[in-house]
């Protein structure tokens, strides 16, 4: 049996899937499967992976089109591993990812269900680093987790297969923030490591639901309703301001900047310290030509070292958004 499960969904991605499934094989860590869940492609997923030639990639497909959560619940039940790692078909890991993340977590005792890492946040357009993340909250995270997504995405998590067992799998009815919501179950019970160090490559571009501002407010009013009794989450105005930036940003990808405006105020207005949102906020005023202007002369100024070696990272720390 494979120690590591790696379980990759996918819907009408063949090249971002290529790329996905490329970074697991070339994993300096060896004792792994991959499964990669189709969730009713129109593409024919099946040639992708049987032109890998590897007989650790097992291909599962729906009959119709589930979403993000069923399709990852579709992988982790059929998978055999101890551990659980989840890759989108989107995004691509570093070599040394695994074998970092199985090293920590396989020396941890059992009360640490999981293990996160920092990453780069790439435009997939040109494959310019935009920024880097790096986590600094481990142990129990329960609470930060309820101001904030402090984990991120998927793509950086392991878990074991316990913390599955204890707290259910991913839940469909959730539209966006499906993840946070089994982070902040998990959570309840296990405690979380953390790697504070760049290994997953998170691409930015328009087929993300990330870029849909209605999606992330109804994800955002889904969460609140679930744990809005939960001390610390509907009376800490963070929770509320990190939703309405979030959506802002959202709207300026799709360069609907009058409602990011709108959005970004209601953000200074749930935390007026984060200084992020007056940022953006003052970048909406601004046209997508002029601000291309700015981040051009900005690259020239201080420019980003693609090298991802601690002297190379323009860091920003996961944590409390103050």
């Amino acid at each position: 049996m494979p120690l590591v499960s790696v379980i990759i969904p996918t819907y009408n991605r063949s090249a971002f899937l290529r790329n996905a499934i490329r970074s697991v094989l070339k994993q300096t860590f060896r004792d792994f499967e991959i499964l990669v869940v189709d969730d009713a492609s129109a593409i024919d997923v099946a040639r992708i992976v049987e032109g890998f030639g590897d007989s650790r990639i097992r291909l599962l497909r729906h009959d119709r089109n589930r979403g993000e959560a069923a399709a990852r619940n579709t992988g982790v039940l059929y998978a055999r591993g101890e551990y659980l790692a989840f890759l989108d078909d989107d995004d691509e890991w570093l070599a040394e990812k695994l074998e970092k993340q199985v090293s920590v977590l396989s020396n941890e005792s059992p009360s640490v269900g999981g293990i996160y890492t920092g990453f780069h946040v790439v435009d997939i357009t040109d494959e310019t680093i935009l920024y880097t993340k790096i986590p600094s909250i481990s142990g129990t995270i329960f609470r930060e987790l309820l101001r904030h997504n402090v984990i991120g995405t998927p793509s950086t998590l392991m878990v074991r297969r316990a913390c599955i067992e204890r707290v259910g799998l991913f839940d469909g009815s959730i539209v966006y923030g499906v993840d946070h919501d089994l982070y902040l179950r998990i959570a309840r019970y296990f405690a979380f490591a953390c790697i504070p160090h760049p290994l997953v490559r998170y691409h930015v571009h328009d087929g993300r639901m990330s870029n849909d501002p209605d999606v992330v407010l109804y994800g955002m009013k889904a969460l609140t309703r679930r744990y809005g009794r939960e001390r610390g989450f509907l009376v800490n105005r963070k929770v509320l301001g990190c939703g309405y930036y979030d959506a802002g940003i959202a709207c300026l990808d799709r360069n609907q900047r009058k409602r990011a405006r709108m959005l970004f105020l209601a953000a200074i207005l749930m935390n007026p310290l984060e200084w992020l949102s007056y940022h953006q906020f003052v970048c909406s005023l601004f046209e997508e030509r002029q601000i291309a202007v700015f981040k051009r002369l900005k690259r020239r100024l201080f420019p980003l070292n693609p090298d991802p070696s601690p002297s190379g990272i323009h860091r920003l720390t996961i944590g409390h958004r103050e």
